[in-house]
């Protein structure tokens, strides 16, 4: 009798089948990534990068890091770490104040050396045309900046919590209309002092090219720091689109229907000039 119910059940499309999983580019890009992680010290910075370099041939794309105002890499070793692992060669400044945009500059231009250097661990192994700028608070300021400065060294942002200009000195001072690269804005919902929706906004309809937002309910200021919480799979995700050229993780911000948009984890989301 409860075979002929099943059978009965699966011809009517009523079966019980597996849950999908909400989110599911978030959820993917939230874990780990498939390299293992081995960290290292250098004079001004702190590597984060796959143990096992260019296995398979293949290149790492270049993250540079930027602290918050007097924060150091290891408050953030959650997303460096995972950052790492989804294969990329991360270097975070040590300097305790990157606003300026030039200490993250000068980490790019560090790790982008040690590529020609023979006797670098790095040596051929990563994507030097492949380099994107992340920071935090100050340091989102500061990705800001490396990628207005730099002369077309970068090719993606994240600011995240980037400071509303009431808090932005004058020697830190950035200008998102002269992006000429993607950039994801990100901040939590409760951080309605130093990174609220309102100046989010404002920087999102200043930037003249490819561009999204948005904010992770629940989340504060320093909610990045630590594990990185919530915004893990997000950031990875970007990431993945803009560096390695990562078609799932594309459908996060892309297509039709941007995953983000419908992810009730979030609110704000929006998107333009996506490719």
């Amino acid at each position: 009798m409860k075979l002929v119910v099943a059978v009965i059940m699966v011809l009517l499309g009523i079966m019980a089948r597996p849950a999908q999983a909400a989110d599911t580019i978030e959820a993917h890009y939230k874990v780990a990534g498939p390299w293992a992680v081995t960290t290292a010290d250098a004079p001004g910075y702190k590597l984060y990068y796959p143990a096992d370099l260019g296995a398979g041939g293949v290149k790492h794309p270049i993250i540079t890091w930027g602290n918050g105002t007097n924060a150091v890499p290891t408050q953030y070793s959650g997303l460096l770490n995972q950052l790492a692992s989804w294969g990329f060669a991360v270097v975070a400044s040590t300097d305790t104040t990157t606003g300026t945009g030039s200490e993250m500059i000068a980490a790019a231009q560090y790790l982008i050396a040690r590529n020609t250097d023979s006797s670098s661990v790095f040596y051929g192994k990563l994507d030097v045309t492949k380099v994107g700028a992340v920071g935090h608070s100050q340091g989102a300021g500061g990705s800001v900046n490396t990628a207005t400065k730099s002369g077309g060294l970068i090719d993606t942002v994240v600011p995240i919590a980037l400071p509303a200009p009431i808090w932005v000195s004058s020697g830190d001072k950035f200008y998102v209309d002269q992006l000429t690269c993607p950039v994801l804005f990100v901040s939590g919902a409760n951080d309605t002092l130093i990174s609220p929706n309102s100046a989010l906004q404002t920087y999102y309809g200043q930037v003249p090219g490819a561009a999204a937002k948005a904010q992770l309910k629940g989340a504060d200021h320093n909610t990045i720091q630590g594990t990185g919480g919530g915004f893990l799979g997000y950031v990875t995700a970007w990431l993945m689109y803009q560096l390695q050229g990562d078609t799932y993780a594309r459908g996060a911000f892309a297509g039709t229907t941007p995953e983000l948009n419908t992810n009730a984890g979030w609110q704000n989301q929006v998107e333009k000039n996506l490719p």
